[in-house]
């Protein structure tokens, strides 16, 4: 019986709010975002502009700096854990990250929505595996 109370009172709340938004468009609209009149960013077929693509900036620091990590762990795995020399292991850490950093921009090219490959980013992955060569030879 409480069950039934309760259910009927969160219908009668539902209710009250559907017929209360439908008197009174006004509310309605004070409770919408900013540019959700447009349709969905998957539907939306307006073209807009590219991004700009700086030299420096956060997102060739996250390049420079994920290409740094990825190439001294996978030096450090192949030294350490799979007993490779630092001759060895170097030319397949650099390999692993350089590929990495190319897949990921073959990825964003294929993107439905703003494909973008940059170069500017590959550049900056280079400069991260050539950071990790200079800490691996000191």
């Amino acid at each position: 019986m409480a069950m039934r109370r309760r259910a009927f009172g969160w219908m009668g709340l539902v209710l009250l709010a559907v017929t209360s938004a439908q008197a009174q468009p006004a509310r309605i609209e004070a409770w919408t975002w900013p540019g959700y009149d447009r349709l969905p960013l998957a539907l939306d077929t307006t073209e807009t502009p590219r991004p700009p693509d700086p030299w420096l900036g956060r997102d060739k620091a996250l390049h420079a700096g994920g290409s740094f990590l990825l190439t001294l762990s996978a030096q450090y795995v192949l030294t350490d854990k799979a007993g490779a020399s630092n001759g060895e292991a170097l030319p397949f850490a650099i390999g692993s990250a350089l590929t990495l950093g190319l897949a990921k921009e073959v990825m964003d090219s294929q993107r439905p929505l703003h494909p973008h490959f940059s170069t500017r980013d590959l550049v900056a992955d280079a400069v991260g595996v050539l950071l990790a060569v200079g800490v691996v030879l000191l």
